[in-house]
């Protein structure tokens, strides 16, 4: 099971550490990962359209990620979060600075040909990105589809998103692409698969270990 506790900031800490594993000394800020509640919506809307306005800056039209707001999205993740049975929420919560990042998985048919399960979105708030955020919310996530049964994942992503090599470094596929058309730009994504959901967690796992180690 992938560490669920961590100290990540800017002095010394010791983490909670599973049964057997010793204890290590990193950066001082700690975040737990967590079901997401009705009550991280605020946090959850912040961190996403912070993330869409400089994560997608110049990828997308300023019009139409000036569209996005706080108060839209937050009614959309209290819906997600209080009634999609298909939908897993998690967040990294941090002692005293709350929400620091999310994952939104989804299970079930339709997903994409040949794949069971999909990570719809990834977000950490810039100050904590690269610091094992991200990857420990996303081996928490797909602990939980395959808890579901799932046996497969993909997910899509801008094509020009530098995070492309991180997916293709965890041995993604390549599968697919779709094109489509925002205010006149040509968008085009990439989807990513991993055709072995457990060998994917089992690289992911081995990862944050080695992020605690050191």
């Amino acid at each position: 099971m992938c560490q669920v506790t961590f100290d990540n900031a800017m002095s010394g800490g010791t983490s909670q550490m599973p049964a057997g594993r010793r204890p290590h000394q990193t950066r001082a800020i700690r975040w737990q990962i967590r079901d997401a509640v009705i009550g991280d919506s605020p946090a959850i809307a912040q961190i996403q359209v912070d993330s869409y306005r400089t994560a997608y800056a110049g990828m997308f039209p300023q019009t139409y990620l000036n569209h996005f707001t706080c108060a839209e999205q937050e009614q959309d993740w209290q819906a997600t979060i209080g009634s999609d049975a298909r939908d897993i929420v998690l967040v990294a919560a941090s002692e005293g600075n709350g929400v620091i990042g999310y994952a939104l998985t989804r299970s079930g048919v339709g997903i994409h040909l040949g794949y069971d399960s999909e990570v719809v979105a990834l977000h950490v708030r810039s100050i904590y990105q690269r610091q094992g955020t991200g990857r420990a919310l996303l081996c928490a996530a797909l602990e939980r589809l395959e808890e579901r049964g799932c046996r497969s994942v993909m997910l899509w992503t801008l094509r020009d998103n530098r995070v492309r090599e991180w997916y293709e470094g965890l041995n993604g596929q390549l599968i697919d692409e779709k094109q489509y058309d925002v205010d006149g730009w040509d968008i085009i994504e990439a989807a990513y698969g991993w055709e072995n959901l457990s060998s994917l967690l089992q690289t992911l796992r081995s990862s944050v270990a080695r992020s605690l180690a050191s």
